[in-house]
């Protein structure tokens, strides 16, 4: 599996994240995830909240796919 992801955050505070996700046999999904926090907010965990959300909804529509 190979991803690849973009970052933004105007002002700190608003975080957009992106990435593609390429699994073997070459299917992609792409996952966008946006989030809102207070300034001097725990960036590490914001991250790790974000990746578990992209992989959530990933998970989810993979387990969709092979079921139809």
């Amino acid at each position: 599996m190979r991803a690849v992801a973009r970052s933004g955050s105007p002002v700190g505070v608003v975080r957009n994240e992106v990435g593609i996700v390429t699994h073997p046999g070459g299917c992609r999904n792409a996952a966008t995830v946006f989030t809102r926090s207070c300034p001097g907010a725990d960036g590490t965990a914001i991250g790790r909240a974000v990746g578990a959300a992209a992989a959530c909804a990933i998970a989810a529509l993979r387990a969709r796919v092979s079921t139809a």
